[in-house]
């Protein structure tokens, strides 16, 4: 079972993962299908931005209870759900679904994916540090 401060620990270090996966895709993205085109600096809001839309459905999604399997996968595919919908209207726009090419929708969409698939497996690794970390420090006190 996850307290709420060990929760909002853990979306915080998600929402640096994937503003961080989110300004790669975007530097990726950006040289495919428009190489030509230049920022100024409010672009930089962009990821913050992105990563705060994509932590919604993960911040709903909290359950103090614990999940089975079944319904942690249930959740994960109703969260990838729920961001790509939040992002394609919220941060992608409807007017750039209209008038953007389907490839350059669909990588849209596929980058979603993917940084939605790293960032939680780069969350399951530091959890995964954190809990040797705990396991190393239970069995020094028990010493």
């Amino acid at each position: 079972m996850m307290s709420g401060k060990d929760f909002l620990k853990q979306l915080i270090t998600s929402f640096f993962v994937v503003v961080t996966l989110v300004s790669i895709a975007i530097a990726i993205l950006g040289c495919v299908f428009r190489p030509e085109q230049r920022f100024g600096y409010e672009a930089f809001f962009a990821p913050v931005l992105y990563g705060l839309l994509s932590m919604i459905p993960v911040a709903i999604m909290y359950s103090k209870k614990e999940l089975t399997v079944k319904q942690l996968y249930i959740r994960k595919v109703l969260q990838l759900f729920s961001i790509e919908v939040i992002l394609y209207l919220g941060g992608y726009g409807i007017e750039n679904i209209k008038t953007a090419s389907k490839s350059q929708t669909v990588a849209f969409g596929i980058s979603i994916v993917i940084v939605y698939v790293l960032a939680d497996v780069i969350s399951g690794i530091i959890n995964a540090n954190d809990a040797k970390k705990l396991t190393k420090m239970l069995q020094q006190y028990q010493k």
